[in-house]
């Protein structure tokens, strides 16, 4: 598949930057809506707000609420493929932007339109990303903003902070 990234010395370098490295510049305008987590076998409600066409970078704005204290989802779009449960191989397209000031250290679309990141939901990435990737269907579209404890912890391009990313579910299995 063209521009997707395997667990290769190319996905390596993408692996540490979700999990320490980034710089960023300011994207955003904030899907507002009811946290709607959903695990695998769960139910998806979308909450209506958001960039809903999958064929663009997500734009969202954080929001000035106090962030939450544990790893939270909103779904934007729900999928109708395959669901990513633990264990499960998986592809996705993200965006990452720090809660606090909305400044975006990483994307996948800054490396082109049909690149992805490939890893196995439960390992691979910082915890957060893969909670909020659990229970996705291929198709769907999340916000997951994650705690602190979930997050890079006291390294990372936001040390100690609470992160948000728009995850696209591309492929499972």
């Amino acid at each position: 598949m063209t521009g997707t990234r395997t667990l290769t010395v190319g996905s390596l370098v993408l692996m540490s930057v979700l999990t320490g490295c980034g710089g960023g510049s300011k994207t955003v305008d904030k899907v507002a809506g009811k946290a709607s987590p959903t695990v695998a076998g769960g139910t998806c409600t979308p909450s209506g707000k958001g960039t809903t066409d999958l064929a663009t970078k997500p734009v969202f704005t954080v929001s000035k609420d106090t962030p939450p204290t544990e790893t939270t989802s909103i779904d934007i779009v729900c999928g109708t493929g395959a669901e990513a449960i633990a264990g499960s191989p998986v592809e996705v397209k993200y965006v990452g932007v720090n809660y606090a000031d909305g400044a975006e250290f990483d994307s996948s679309w800054k490396r082109g339109t049909t690149d992805t990141l490939s890893f196995t939901v439960g390992g691979g990435v910082i915890n957060g990303f893969s909670v909020g990737a659990t229970g996705m269907k291929v198709g769907g579209r999340r916000e997951v903003i994650i705690a602190p404890k979930d997050g890079y912890g006291a390294s990372g391009p936001v040390p100690g902070g609470t992160l948000v990313f728009l995850i696209d579910m591309v492929k499972v299995g």
